[in-house]
């Protein structure tokens, strides 16, 4: 620990400052500079330097008892931003879920799907009060849980969810979940090949699709023919 005087005005005040690799940098500065402004922090995520997790816990009850950070929930905090007319901002449930099952922006290790893809893709304009997700961080087949007001519908995936595979498991499970393509309409048909092209884009193949298919019901490969889907992929 480096202790830093600071004089002001014939009066000085102590900092101490925890040392790290790169430079000085307070607790409040590293929670900053690794998770950002108004994003979920979740207290098992933290690993700083050669700390405990009581020192860790205690410091997060510091800064939240000083004003600087929210407490969102038991083991979910957030630093909030400052909105113009001088309240904080307050976390999204959303991305809350997002984060714990789907990706913290570098890792992906799960994806929405059910009827939250078929919205999503644009099948339905109806939007669903529950978030479904498929995911690596679910060990129960399905799970119901409540983040704030959001409720999260969990589901294990089917294999192990990368940035590699996730777009085509999604193709999948869209597949597996959608009506028979025959009682489409127009604009739903529309959508579907605009959700197609996206995953196309992405990286999703003929062989892609091959390799996790056994992975799914009949009826995914029955609406992939029927649709012409499979076709796109020649």
């Amino acid at each position: 620990m480096k202790i830093t005087l600071v004089f002001v005005e014939n009066e000085f005040s102590v900092y101490f400052l925890l040392e790290r690799k790169g430079g000085n940098m307070t607790f409040n500065e590293y929670l900053i500079d690794k998770f950002g402004i108004n994003e979920p922090i979740y207290a098992e995520e933290i690993n700083y330097e050669d700390y405990s997790r009581p020192w860790i816990l205690r410091e997060l009850k510091k800064l939240v008892d000083n004003g600087e950070l929210k407490r969102y929930e038991r083991g979910i905090y957030y630093f909030p931003e400052k909105l113009p007319w001088g309240k904080d901002s307050t976390l999204s449930p959303r991305k809350i879920a997002m984060k714990r099952f789907v990706t913290d922006g570098d890792e992906v290790y799960g994806y929405i799907t059910g009827l939250s893809l078929w919205n999503m893709s644009g099948l339905s304009t109806q939007v669903p009060n529950l978030l479904e997700v498929a995911t690596n961080k679910e060990s129960t087949r399905v799970r119901d849980i409540y983040i704030g007001y959001q409720r999260v519908r969990a589901r294990k995936s089917r294999t192990e969810i990368s940035k590699d595979n996730v777009r085509t498991l999604q193709l999948l499970d869209l597949m597996n979940v959608m009506q028979p393509p025959a009682s489409l309409d127009g604009a739903e048909s529309f959508m579907l090949k605009k959700f197609v092209k996206k995953v196309k884009e992405a990286g999703v193949t003929k062989d892609s699709i091959s390799q996790y298919i056994g992975l799914y019901p009949a009826k995914a490969m029955k609406n992939l023919i029927e649709s012409g889907v499979i076709y796109d992929f020649a």
